[in-house]
């Protein structure tokens, strides 16, 4: 049986996978945040920006192929595809953002999340 640290210690190794992978194909500002344990949410968010509609679908796709051949992990859940600059891939435990400039701009999931800019 995993414990919640175990758990936990596995969703940041994940989220910091995911990371790896936007850096690879050459996200802008990739960010990890760890939620509080109380969201009901998540453990992590991976935030990161694309500079392009065509970049951001790129991205979603390296990560969740990247997820799957690594980690044997599929999505939980996802907008399949860009729904107004922003992607959104579930899994589960770590549940990360790809957004376009103006986007992550708008809505600011750092400092909603309390992450100093």
């Amino acid at each position: 049986m995993t414990t919640a640290n175990e758990r936990v210690a596995k969703a940041e190794e994940l989220a910091n996978f995911c990371i790896k992978c936007a850096e690879d194909k050459i996200a802008e500002n990739p960010i990890l945040i760890k939620l509080p344990e109380t969201s009901g949410v998540a453990d992590f968010f991976v935030v990161a920006t694309a500079n392009s509609e065509p970049h951001l679908q790129a991205l979603a796709n390296h990560i969740e192929r990247q997820v799957r051949e690594v980690y044997q992990t599929r999505l939980l859940s996802g907008d399949g595809g860009n729904a107004g600059g922003w992607i959104l891939l579930d899994f589960n435990d770590v549940i990360v953002h790809l957004m376009l400039p103006e986007i992550r701009e708008k809505y600011q999931l750092e400092t909603l999340w309390g992450v100093k800019k």
